[in-house]
This record gives C-alpha cells, sequence and structure tokens, in this order.
C-alpha cells in the first residue's frame, strides 16, 4: 500500500458545491494533496493559496503555497493521471472532481489502476433541488446515477432551506441510499475525517480528538483471522462507527495483507501487498460517539479477536 495513493473521486449534479468542497479540502489540507479539476479557471482557487513565484504553473500542474497541487483535465483524464503519477514526490492523496454530468462511478473505475487506491466516491448534494432534480425528464436518471455511486453523500446549502425540510429532505435521501453515509453541511465544509480514510502504518493505538467531535482509535489484533469473522464484525459495528480501514490478514489469503475498506455501511476487502511474517491486523475506526469505541471492543471479544 506504501506505494499507492489514495484517491478520493467528488461527483454531484451542477451547481451542488463540489467547487466549494475542494477549496475547503485545499484550505484545510494537512497533507499533500493533489487535485484534479475540470479546469484551473473553474475551481477560483483562494489567492492566498497560489505560490507566489515564476514556477507556480509548470507542465499543465498548478503549484500551491501548502504544498498541493492542481492539474487541470483539459488535455484527457488519462493524460492527468499520468501527470499525477510522474510528479515527484508524490502527492500523499489524490482528489478528483468529476464534471456535474458524469457519472462518478465511471470516474471511479480508473482509480483502481496502477499506484492508486480507491479510498471513496463523494457526491455533493443541493438539498434545496434534490427531489425536483431526481424527478426531471431530462436529468433525472443523471441525478440518480450519482447518488447510487454515492459512499458518502453530502447534503449541502443547509443554510438555504428550512429545518423541516432539511429532516425531510435526510429521511428521503437516507431511505433511498440506505448504505451510504451521509454528511449535512453548508459551503461544502466537511470535516477531512468524514471524506478520507486513514491508513494505519504507524497509527497510534489510543484514542485521539480529532475536530468536530469525532474520536479516532485502532484496532490491533494478532494472529490470522477467518473472512467469517470480518463479516461479522461488519455486520454488527454500530452506526456511530463512520470510517475504518485498514490492512488485515485472512486465513484463506495467507501471503498477502488485505486491505479492508468501510464506509457508513458499505464495505470491500482486496487484495494488499504481500506481507511479512508478522501476522497482525490494524484497523483505524473513526466514529461520531467515543461511546463506540467500547462497543466495538465487545464485538471483538465475542468473535475471538485477540489483541496485539
Amino acid at each position: 500500500m506504501a506505494d499507492r495513493i489514495p484517491v478520493t473521486v467528488i461527483g454531484g449534479y451542477l451547481g451542488a458545491g463540489k467547487t466549494s468542497l475542494v477549496n475547503h479540502i485545499l484550505r484545510s489540507a494537512e497533507e499533500r494533496i493533489a487535485v484534479i479539476v475540470n479546469d484551473f479557471g473553474d475551481i477560483n482557487i483562494d489567492a492566498s493559496l497560489i505560490a507566489d513565484n515564476d514556477d507556480a504553473l509548470r507542465d499543465g500542474v498548478l503549484a500551491l503555497a501548502n504544498g498541493c497541487i492542481c492539474c487541470s483535465l483539459v488535455d484527457g483524464f488519462a493524460s492527468a493521471l499520468e501527470t499525477i503519477a510522474n510528479v515527484s514526490p508524490a502527492p500523499d492523496r489524490l482528489v478528483i472532481e468529476a464534471s456535474g454530468v458524469s457519472d462518478p462511478a465511471q470516474v471511479a473505475a480508473y482509480c483502481h489502476g496502477p499506484g492508486l487506491s480507491l479510498d471513496a466516491v463523494v457526491v455533493l448534494v443541493d438539498t434545496e433541488t434534490i427531489r425536483a432534480r431526481v424527478d426531471d425528464a431530462y436529468v433525472g436518471q443523471t441525478v440518480s446515477q450519482q447518488l447510487s455511486a454515492a459512499d458518502v453523500l453530502v447534503l449541502n446549502k443547509q443554510d438555504l432551506i428550512d429545518a423541516s425540510d432539511a429532516v425531510a429532505v435526510h429521511e428521503w435521501v437516507a431511505a433511498s441510499y440506505p448504505d451510504a453515509l451521509i454528511v449535512q453541511a453548508s459551503n461544502g465544509v466537511v470535516a477531512t475525517e468524514v471524506l478520507f480514510g486513514q491508513t494505519t502504518r504507524g497509527a497510534p493505538a489510543t484514542v485521539t480528538s480529532v475536530p468536530i467531535a469525532f474520536t479516532s482509535w485502532t484496532i490491533s489484533a494478532s494472529g490470522v483471522l477467518s473472512r467469517d469473522a470480518i463479516e461479522s464484525l461488519m455486520n454488527a459495528i454500530p452506526d456511530t462507527v463512520i470510517r475504518m480501514k485498514g490492512f488485515v490478514v485472512l486465513d484463506d489469503v495467507p501471503d498477502r495483507e488485505m486491505v479492508l475498506q468501510r464506509v457508513g455501511k458499505r464495505w470491500t476487502l482486496r487484495r494488499g501487498q504481500l506481507r511479512n511474517d508478522a501476522s497482525i491486523s490494524q484497523i483505524v475506526c473513526i466514529a461520531t460517539d467515543a461511546s463506540a469505541r467500547a462497543d466495538v471492543a465487545a464485538t471483538l471479544d465475542g468473535l475471538g479477536f485477540t489483541p496485539a
């Protein structure tokens, strides 16, 4: 996994707030993030972020003062991915802003290529207009496809509607797309702990506080695990655990670490790197309630996990 760049795809219909979210990510970045956008002119990057030198724009890459970079889709998606892949040093994370009429699932399909690892598909929703968009005879199918592709649905523009209307939209989205993690936001401001999964190499094993009252901790288990045990764990995780990501060692794939990824209720396992001699699984959890740690610990005990 060390040589793979985690990728977040940001989708959503025209006017949902994708550019606001990308700007928020760049402003609050604590990692070296690469962003692929439709065009530099579309994103309106804050002037304070643009590097103040003659080399700020070189070879189709816009360098930012905080170490992040932007690459335009003007020459095509494959070309932009190749440009990012050749950047040295490599970015810690890649964010791709899909166009407002594209299917983010198709964009995400490219993120399983060499050197990349899909983290999550985030779809922005204009809370004020989403019901009308879905019912629209011309764009409804496009909007529905975007929503169905989402691991994380950001109900944006909460500040523009009444509280009762916001509740109604939230309930409709939750019923229509039950596997997605649903987040409410205004002006595209979302905690990056929700948007980005975490890796576990060197992660602390103690509970730490992160912004917006989230709590994170690391599960470490020794020995080889069964796939059934992982499936049982995923089915028993409380809803307050919004993200999980890590590496597990399974008895049916003894030669490799398996990468576990969970966003909302969706979870996947895929082959990772060849493992070393140590049979230790590590999973980072992010939750909205500190009591979730005790709930997860009780579940682990019931499934026979051995703490590392």
